[in-house]
């Protein structure tokens, strides 16, 4: 009867080991830096104001300008980037905005797609 009894609980121990090994746990944890953009037609131009906000709770430095894909009718039309001096500190909640125009587009359909700091935003407009 011991026999059994340490047989089970032997038993009982190697599947509790093997259950909590085969146990799956994710964590995912929200991106420190969201984005927004928004996009206004005057007259030949076309102005790209981008916003990116820290939503984590500690403060979060960039190092570098944001880059940017302009892309037509969903071909590259052009790339390139907006330069900073030097490193941006954000305080939890505080925002970075800049704007980036673009003049005389040709007629059709755009996206634009801005990269900070991993963070990337894109808008669709059109030109007529």
């Amino acid at each position: 009867m011991t026999k059994i009894r340490a047989f089970l609980l032997m038993l009982v121990l190697v599947m509790a080991t093997i259950f909590t090994g085969c146990a799956k746990t994710t964590t995912e944890s929200l991106p420190d830096l969201v984005g927004s953009i928004k996009v206004v037609n005057i007259d030949s131009d076309t102005t790209i104001t981008y916003t990116f906000k820290n939503q984590s709770d500690k403060k979060v430095t960039v190092i570098g300008g944001a880059s940017y894909k302009l892309l037509m009718n969903d071909q590259l039309a052009e790339e390139g980037g907006v330069p900073i001096k030097d490193y941006i500190e954000l305080e939890p909640g505080k925002e970075y905005t800049d704007t980036k125009t673009f003049s005389n587009l040709e007629p059709g359909s755009y996206t634009i797609y801005v990269d900070w700091d991993k963070t990337i935003v894109s808008a669709k407009f059109d030109r007529s």
